[in-house]
C-alpha cells in the first residue's frame, strides 16, 4: 500500500500498537476512513499506511509491523492485486510465527473460503501478479505461504448481502481488537531489558527526557521490540522546541568485568523531522565508588538520519570495571538552540551492548 502521511505525529493513543493491513486503492475512501477514527476513539493506538511520510520505502512500513502486537488484516475482492499488500502479509505471518502478533483477518464482503481457497477473481489476480514477479520465486513463495495461512486463522466476516451493517461490522471489530489488546499487559514500571548477547536496554521511560510529563511537546505510545520481546514505550517529540536534553544512568554491576561496551542512544526522525542540522552533544561519564571518573564528549549532526528507521545514535565505548569497584556510567544527549527549532525526533531508550 503506498504511503500517503502529511503528518510528524504519531497516533495518539497509548498502548500496544495495532497495524492495519488492508487494500488502499478499495478500501482508503469507504470502509477503512470509518474504522479507523472508531478504533481510535476507542483509544486503540492504530497504525495504517498514511501514519508514514509519501515516499516512504516498503520497509519502514514492515518495520511497523514488527512493532506492533495486533495486526488487523482486511482482505477484499481487489486485495491479491497489491504486492505490498502481500509483503506485508508475509512479514505479517513472520511475526506470528515466532510469537510476537496476534493477527484478526476481515474478510470484507468476500467468502472466507474464496480467500482461503484462492477462488474467483481473488485467486486468478493472486495468480497473475504471481506470473508477473516469476523471477522472485521467493517472495511469491512467501505470498503463497501466507494467503494459506493466515486465513485459517478465526476472524471476521461482513457478508455483501447479509443482515449486518457496516456500522456494526466496525463495532464487532473494535470489540475483538480490545479482546486480544487486554491479553496483552504492558507494563507500567518498565524494566531494563537484556538480550542473549549480554546487552541491556534501557527504555525511554527509565530515562530523564526534558519537558516528556508535558502532552503538547512529547507523546508516548507503545511499540513491540523483537531484539529484546518486549513491549516498550517510545517518546516523540511533538510540535516545535528549542531544547532536547535526555539523561540516564547504569549500574556496572550487571556487566561482565574487563569486557568493552558500547553506549547507543536508539531513536528515529521522521521524514518531516526538523533543525536537525545543528549538532548534538554526547556525553559518557564513568564514575567510580572512590569519585575517580572519566568523560568522553563528542558532537554530532542528526540531519542524515532523517526519514531512516531506529538507528543508534554512539555515544561512547568503555570497559566494565571490577563489580567491587561500584561504579555507574551516566549518558547525555543534548542541544539548546534557540535559533534552530526542533521536532520529529523518537527515542525508544539506550542500548548497552558488548563490543564484538
Amino acid at each position: 500500500m503506498a504511503a500517503t502521511y502529511s503528518s510528524a505525529v504519531r497516533p495518539a493513543p497509548k498502548g500496544p500498537q495495532v497495524f492495519i493491513n488492508f487494500r488502499g486503492a478499495e478500501l482508503r475512501n469507504s470502509f477503512v476512513a470509518f474504522l479507523e477514527p472508531i478504533l481510535r476513539d476507542a483509544s486503540i493506538n492504530v497504525f495504517i499506511d498514511k501514519d508514514e511520510v509519501v515516499g516512504t520505502n516498503l520497509a519502514n512500513l514492515l518495520v511497523r509491523i514488527e512493532e506492533s502486537r495486533v495486526a488487523v488484516v482486511i482482505f477484499s475482492k481487489d486485495y491479491t492485486s497489491s504486492e505490498w499488500c502481500l509483503d506485508e502479509l508475509a512479514t505479517i505471518k513472520d511475526c506470528r510465527d515466532q510469537g510476537s502478533l496476534s493477527v484478526i483477518p476481515i474478510f470484507f464482503k468476500l467468502e472466507p473460503s474464496v480467500v482461503r481457497e484462492l477462488r474467483g477473481i481473488f485467486g486468478d489476480t493472486f495468480r497473475d501478479l504471481k506470473k508477473k514477479y516469476v523471477h522472485e520465486p521467493e517472495r511469491t513463495q512467501k505470498w503463497e505461504e501466507a494467503l494459506e495461512s493466515i486465513p485459517t486463522i478465526r476472524g471476521l466476516y461482513l457478508s455483501e448481502r447479509g443482515d449486518q451493517n457496516e456500522r456494526e461490522f466496525i463495532d464487532s471489530v473494535v470489540c475483538e481488537t480490545q479482546r486480544l489488546m487486554s491479553q496483552i499487559a504492558v507494563r507500567g514500571n518498565p524494566k531494563i531489558e537484556s538480550n542473549q548477547d549480554g546487552g541491556f536496554l534501557i527504555p525511554a521511560r527509565r530515562l530523564d527526557i526534558a519537558h516528556s510529563d508535558n502532552p503538547e511537546k512529547w507523546m508516548w505510545s507503545s511499540i513491540y521490540d523483537r531484539t529484546y520481546r518486549a513491549d516498550t514505550e517510545i517518546a516523540t517529540m511533538i510540535n516545535i522546541h528549542t531544547l532536547i536534553k535526555v539523561t540516564g544512568d547504569f549500574h556496572t554491576r550487571k556487566l561482565t568485568p574487563g569486557r568493552k561496551y558500547e553506549v547507543v542512544f536508539l531513536v528515529s526522525l521522521d521524514d518531516t523531522a526538523l533543525g536537525w542540522k545543528k549538532k548534538v552533544t554526547l556525553t559518557l561519564k564513568l564514575v567510580m565508588a572512590d569519585k575517580s571518573q572519566s568523560e568522553h564528549d563528542k558532537a554530532l549532526c542528526l540531519d542524515e538520519y532523517i526519514g531512516e528507521n531506529w538507528v543508534d545514535i554512539h555515544v561512547g565505548e568503555f570497559e566494565a570495571p571490577p563489580k567491587k569497584d561500584d561504579a555507574k556510567i551516566y549518558f547525555s544527549m543534548h542541544q539548546y538552540v534557540d535559533t534552530d527549532r526542533k521536532s520529529g525526533i523518537v527515542v525508544k531508550g539506550v542500548a548497552i551492548r558488548p563490543v564484538q
